[in-house]
């Protein structure tokens, strides 16, 4: 790819999201840099491996592709600059050149860029039915070792993306927590147990008889960590 084409998608991408949105800021600029970037080098991964005809092919193609990563994060980073001279300098290019690199080596990017496609421009990135829902919390509550150990009266922003008819979710809360991928190991009474492919947590969603989010838990058990969010 070159630049100029960098720059088309860029600014495609940018427009909607303004004509969506209204008034963007410098984060939202540099998310679409970022996730343009990743969407279209793994596009580019995926279709190279496509045509491969044995595992040594396949092999060459991820390595090969690996080796565009840094002139596709620069095509993207200074496309930015060029269209968003006021907003969009050095200062947000270099980290975003590393943040590219270090998010397509990411095993949950595929679903992040799913998630943020279809929330941010109502754009499905392939066939994968999903499901986005937010809970906004307004308190927490944090357990250890069962106890409670403190309670605040902050926002939290709890993504939630369910996969696959529920049988999978993508969990991210913000500030605190960066996406994780989970699977469905439980589902009774209104309670859904998921299980964090990192296995470090596990998050419980309890639904209100309208089958909307009553409460979020996350646990760490190797912690005996557990943090309550409510409404």
């Amino acid at each position: 790819m070159d630049k100029e084409e960098a720059k088309r998608i860029l600014l495609r991408s940018v427009s909607n999201l303004q004509e969506r949105r209204g008034d963007i800021t410098i984060g939202d600029l540099e998310a679409e840099v970022i996730n343009n970037a990743c969407l279209y080098i793994l596009k580019n991964q995926k279709e190279q491996m496509s045509k491969s005809k044995s595992i040594e092919d396949m092999f060459l193609s991820a390595l090969n592709s690996t080796k565009d990563f840094v002139p596709y994060a620069q095509a993207f980073t200074e496309a930015a600059m060029e269209l968003f001279p006021s907003h969009y300098t050095e200062k947000e290019a270099i980290p975003a050149t590393f943040g590219i690199q270090q998010n397509i080596a990411w095993e949950g990017m595929w679903d992040h860029l799913r998630n943020y496609f279809q929330k941010n421009h109502g754009l499905q990135i392939d066939n994968v039915e999903t499901t986005p829902t937010t809970f906004y919390s307004t308190n927490h509550k944090r357990f250890e070792n069962n106890a409670l150990t403190s309670e605040s009266d902050v926002e939290r922003t709890i993504n939630l993306s369910f996969i696959d008819d529920k049988k999978e979710i993508v969990v991210s809360i913000e500030p605190s927590l960066s996406p994780k991928k989970a699977y469905l190991i439980s589902n009774e009474n209104s309670i859904m147990k998921y299980k964090g492919y990192d296995p470090d947590y596990l998050f419980i969603i309890t639904l209100d008889e309208f089958e909307e989010v009553e409460k979020f838990t996350l646990e760490m058990p190797n912690r005996n960590l557990k943090i309550m969010y409510f409404e």
